[in-house]
Order: structure tokens, then C-alpha cells, then sequence
């Protein structure tokens, strides 16, 4: 019976979850608090392969040692801030998108995210659509229109 044997129905929805349980991410956070609540949102999303860096030294070395495909970045950490780790990271030839979750909300703050080389800047507290949307937008793949009628 060929409808037996058919692959599985491939969706919009299917590839987006696939995509997500195949992501890379890291967080480079150093609050315990901040990091349980990403993670949780994280992984409320689909997201179940994040790493976890506590400072911007250990994200760059995180880094240096895999790929990921998009890296979360606290602002203000100890040893290496995370504009620090973001313009290091670029030195390198570091392409990967580089959000910034900073509790830094006030004018200025954005425009010293980008300007470090950072592709985005998300204000704490996350607010789960907002990281969505962000996720969606920075991820490779992301955003990009599927068509509906195969190939």
C-alpha cells in the first residue's frame, strides 16, 4: 500500500521544529536567576541544545572550540563583558548572529550593542515573543519564506 509507505507529511511547521531541535545556541550569562529563566523560555521554545557560559572569557573560548548558530550575550559580566567578548569574537572572523540581553535600557544602550558588533539587542526581562521573534529573524534559515507547493 504506497499511503502505507509515504514519508511523513513535511510542514512549515515540521521544518521549523526540526530546525529548532537542531540549533546551536549559547548564553553567556553570569546571573543563576537569568539563566534558569532563559533556559526555561529556551527551551519552552524547542530549543534543547544550549551551552552556558558564565562570563565573556568563557563564551569566547566556547566559541573558539565549536560552532553555534547563534550566541545570547549579557552585557555586563565579570572578567569579560560582553561587548568585550562581541568585539573579540569579530576580531576573529566571528560571524554568527550575537543578540545582546541586557538589563541596559536606557538611550545609548542599543547603539552600543551594534556598535560592538552585535546584531541585535533584546532588554531583560525577556519577554518570551520578543526572544521568539528575534530567534526567528537572527537563526540561519530563519524568517525565510518555504513554498507551499514542493519542489
Amino acid at each position: 500500500d504506497a499511503a502505507a509507505t509515504a514519508a511523513p507529511l513535511v510542514t512549515r511547521h515540521s521544518i521549523a521544529e526540526a530546525r529548532r531541535r537542531t540549533t546551536r545556541l549559547l548564553l553567556a550569562e553570569d546571573n543563576r536567576t537569568n539563566q534558569m529563566v532563559a533556559l526555561a523560555m529556551l527551551r519552552k521554545l524547542g530549543y534543547a541544545d544550549v551551552d552556558l557560559a558564565e562570563n565573556g572569557e568563557q563564551a569566547v573560548a566556547k566559541v573558539a572550540a565549536q560552532p553555534y548558530d547563534l550566541i545570547l550575550m549579557d552585557c555586563l559580566m565579570p572578567l569579560m563583558d560582553g561587548y568585550e567578548a562581541t568585539r573579540e569574537l569579530r576580531r576573529r572572523g566571528v560571524e554568527t548572529p550575537i543578540i545582546a540581553v541586557t538589563a541596559n535600557a536606557m538611550a545609548g544602550d542599543e547603539e552600543r550593542s551594534l556598535a560592538s558588533g552585535m546584531n541585535a539587542h533584546l532588554p531583560k526581562p525577556l519577554i518570551m515573543q520578543t526572544l521568539a521573534a528575534a530567534l526567528e529573524k537572527w537563526l540561519p534559515g530563519g524568517g525565510e519564506e518555504l513554498p507551499l507547493d514542493g519542489p
